[in-house]
């Protein structure tokens, strides 16, 4: 199987969420499992989205869709550890972008995964991709900080 590398810039991470890694989401070898992981990266994009006050779907029925997933797990997490997810986004183009994801040990700041979701602007009502709306674009491509 191919393997391929997820490069980020660490200048493009905007938001930081806190997560710990729970008894139900690790395998036999007490590690956190692959589809686990996937589903705290979905929860760190749902709450990057929640803190830019964008909605899962608006009174125009549009919303942003994940419609792609890639994760390169770099070492394994324990039950109990707390993860730092660190969300950007790159690409960002007339119809969607991708959201880049670093996650690292809060204790130490070793890395654990790196992963891309890309999404796209979507219309539920006519089942379309669309460009995305101006307040929606606004609010995602936020610059980054620098002190």
């Amino acid at each position: 199987m191919a393997k391929f590398d997820i490069k980020t810039d660490d200048s493009i991470f905007v938001f930081e969420t806190v997560m710990r890694v729970r008894n139900t989401e690790i395998d036999v070898g007490q590690y956190l499992t692959i589809e686990a992981l996937a589903a705290l990266l979905v929860e760190a994009r749902a709450r990057f989205f929640f803190s830019r006050g964008i909605k899962d779907i608006n009174a125009d029925y549009q919303g942003l869709l994940a419609n792609d997933m890639a994760i390169n797990v770099v070492s394994r997490a324990r039950a109990r550890e707390e993860l730092l997810f660190e969300v950007g986004v790159s690409n960002l183009g007339k119809n969607g972008g991708d959201l880049m994801l670093k996650v690292s040990r809060m204790y130490d700041n070793s890395l654990v995964a790196k992963a891309q979701i890309s999404f796209i602007s979507y219309d539920y009502r006519a089942n379309k991709a669309v460009p995305m709306s101006k307040a929606i674009k606004d609010a995602i491509d936020t610059p980054s900080f620098e002190f």
